[in-house]
């Protein structure tokens, strides 16, 4: 009776445990008891009827494909988190049988002190272990490289060294325990420190790369200046020659009036240089004559001061690249639509981008479909803009909002970046 109460709180760890990982509500669902019934059939078939005992690792299969069953088949996901699972249970079961080596010279448990150390690790789960937010592990880990994996796989098998010994043997070996779970610790911050110099490396890469794009910006500006500079003085002297062709005052003052308003329609953008950020206006000004020669009607209101938010800036020229780059594709492939505006605005510590575009109303489910990776509709592989701003919003704290505007009779689809609360965001 003692050893199945054991088992029992055991099963009922692992699945709390996962539920954490998976960051869901635990629920006593058909899935949940059917595991729950297999491993204790699997575990009294071992203690009762001699099955070996090495079956017992049979389980961990099992509850892989529970995770499919009950959380989605996302294989990278379901190895990260069984394995965290296992170190995690396994992990707090050890550290409770410390004082029973330590202070009362214990080398093998009984039923009933192998029931005190699974009943204080299951209250561990309930009560110390939602609190460390361990979901972000999992986060951390799918987005980072593989060496990481490959650390978590030797710990696994480190892990089941240990877990093989406690469970056959029923006998607590700790100091060789706590070395393996030592050397377990370097090699976390080692790969740790490895992977940080990765992503500094791709920083540096991004950077350089953003570096270019800077250039490309200002040269663009540059040349763009100097055509415009070459055509006002051509303005200059239409605007002093028409005086020949008119006979009357009030003739020439109307042309005059409407040749200068068509004059400054052209040269609209000018307006924003003297608005800000200097590499952000000079992408900005770039991105908007390129889409204004694409006879898209392009719209802005830009308020923005040196842009020091806590956001590289190359990284906000990431941001806005991918929504321009979405706004254009979606006004290209729908006819009779041909309007974008742009909201670029900083007041104190408040940031926020706005990025929308005449569109068909779009179901906002079908909207989170664009931030998954690969996901196009130009064809497979293709579709990496929006997913990467939601993953720069993730890493900076910014929130990513987005939703169907009716504005003047017409919907727009807009994509909102701030780092204040809004509303419902992705």
């Amino acid at each position: 009776m003692v050893t199945n109460i054991c088992l029992l709180l055991e099963a009922l760890s692992i699945v709390l445990c996962l539920h954490y990982l998976y960051d869901e509500k635990f629920k006593l669902d058909i899935e949940t008891t059917s595991l729950l019934a297999i491993n204790m059939i699997l575990m009294t078939a071992i203690n009762y009827y001699g099955l070996p005992k090495i079956y017992s690792l049979t389980i961990y299969p099992i509850i892989g494909i529970y995770c499919g069953i009950k959380f989605g088949f996302k294989l990278r996901e379901i190895i990260i988190n069984v394995t965290l699972c296992i170190i995690i249970v396994g992990v707090i079961q050890m550290i409770v049988s410390l004082p029973f080596y330590y202070f009362l010279n214990v080398q093998l448990l009984s039923n009933y002190r192998l029931l005190f150390v699974n009943c204080t690790a299951f209250l561990i789960m309930i009560f110390v272990i939602p609190r460390l937010k361990i979901n972000r592990v999992v986060a951390f880990l799918k987005n980072r490289e593989k060496i990481l994996i490959v650390s978590i796989v030797i710990c696994l098998g480190i892990t089941f060294f240990c877990l093989i010994s406690y469970k056959q043997l029923i006998q607590v070996e700790l100091n060789q325990t706590i070395l393996l779970f030592v050397c377990m610790i370097f090699i976390f911050a080692l790969t740790g420190q490895l992977n940080q110099y990765k992503v500094k490396s791709k920083e540096i890469e991004t950077e350089l790369r953003m570096h270019k794009l800077y250039a490309d910006s200002f040269q663009s500006l540059i040349d763009s200046i100097r055509l415009r500079q070459h055509e006002f003085e051509n303005h200059i002297s239409t605007i002093y020659s028409q005086h020949y062709l008119f006979d009357t005052y009030e003739d020439l003052v109307n042309e005059q009036k409407k040749y200068c308003n068509q004059v400054l329609e052209e040269n609209r953008f000018n307006k924003m240089l003297k608005k800000g950020n200097p590499v952000i206006i000079s992408f900005l000004y770039g991105k908007m004559i390129e889409i204004d020669k694409k006879g898209i009607d392009i719209a802005y209101d830009i308020a923005i001061n040196d842009l020091e938010i806590g956001v590289p800036i190359y990284k906000i020229v990431e941001i806005l690249g991918n929504l321009l780059k979405n706004a254009v594709e979606a006004i290209e492939k729908t006819p009779n639509l041909n309007k974008i505006f742009i909201l670029m605005i900083e007041i104190d510590d408040i940031f926020e981008i706005e990025v929308r575009n005449e569109s068909p109303y779009i179901q906002p489910n079908d909207i989170s479909l664009f931030f998954m990776k690969g996901y196009s509709e130009k064809g497979e592989n293709r579709g990496l803009g929006l997913y990467n701003v939601n993953n720069i919003c993730r890493e900076y704290g910014l929130q990513l909002y987005f939703e169907n505007k009716e504005i003047n009779g017409q919907n727009w689809l807009s994509f909102r970046i701030t780092n204040r609360q809004l509303g419902t965001d992705t």
